[in-house]
C-alpha cells in the first residue's frame, strides 16, 4: 500500500473514531482538527500531534473542540504510526451508527 493510500485509510479511521467519541458524549460530529506541534529546538524530542473533535452541542446552536483522549487517542496514535511506517496491521474502521 502506498503512503497516500495509508494516509487515506488513516483519515477514514480518524473520522470514525471522532464520530464514535461524539456519539458517546451525546454530541454531534462536525469534523476533526489536527494540531501539529511546533518544530523542536535542536536536541529536543519532537512533540506529539493533538487531535480534536469539532463537536456540535445537543441544542445545535454552538460548537466546540473536544480533544480525543483515552482509548480514542490510543487508537488514533496506533493508526498514525501505521500510516507513517506501514508496519503492522491496518487500523480497523468500524462503521458509525447513524441515527435515522
Amino acid at each position: 500500500m502506498s503512503p497516500a493510500q495509508r494516509q487515506a485509510v488513516f483519515q477514514r479511521h480518524l473520522t470514525a473514531v471522532a464520530r464514535a467519541q461524539a456519539e458517546r458524549q451525546g454530541l454531534g460530529y462536525a469534523g476533526t482538527i489536527r494540531k501539529l506541534p511546533p518544530p523542536p529546538l535542536p536536541g529536543e524530542a519532537p512533540g506529539t500531534t493533538r487531535y480534536f473533535l469539532n463537536a456540535v452541542m445537543a441544542d445545535g446552536r454552538s460548537t466546540g473542540l473536544v480533544e480525543l483522549s483515552g482509548a480514542a487517542a490510543a487508537a488514533v496514535r496506533r493508526a498514525e504510526r501505521w500510516a507513517e511506517t506501514g508496519r503492522g496491521a491496518a487500523p480497523a474502521i468500524k462503521a458509525a451508527k447513524r441515527k435515522v
